[in-house]
């Protein structure tokens, strides 16, 4: 039987993070966090503005049938995280955030600042 997840604290009290299934060892924080990110669904991320995640991730399904992109090269989940973590108002604001440069902006960035402001209004009058 494979090993889903293990982890155990080393003599040094790092932890150590294995698993067999998805081939992973390590004890450096980040390849863990980097691991996880890809291994976690989008839906699953528990957002500071949920409802922007969701508004988010509809929209990018939509633009992907829209322009037969991966809905990964429009947004990737970890640029979709720290968008809805973020509701950034601002194009300085949006651009600021990893994976989201000048060039998405232009494709969509007034796309999605229209998002989280209707997210954030929809938040406040308790839509959900």
């Amino acid at each position: 039987m494979q090993t889903l997840l293990n982890i155990s604290l080393q003599d040094n009290n790092t932890l150590l993070v294995t698993s067999d299934l998805f081939k992973l060892e390590t004890t450096d924080d980040n390849t863990l966090v980097n691991w996880a990110r890809k291994h976690i669904r989008a839906d699953d991320y528990k957002s500071q503005h949920p409802l922007l995640r969701d508004y988010l991730i509809q929209w990018r399904r939509d633009k992907a049938r829209e322009t037969g992109l991966s809905a990964f090269l429009i947004l990737t989940n970890r640029t979709l995280w720290a968008i809805s973590d973020e509701a950034p108002r601002t194009r300085e604001a949006l651009v600021d955030i990893h994976g989201f440069g000048p060039g998405h902006f232009n494709k969509y960035g007034e796309e999605i600042l229209a998002l989280v402001d209707q997210a954030l209004a929809d938040e406040e009058g308790g839509a959900e």
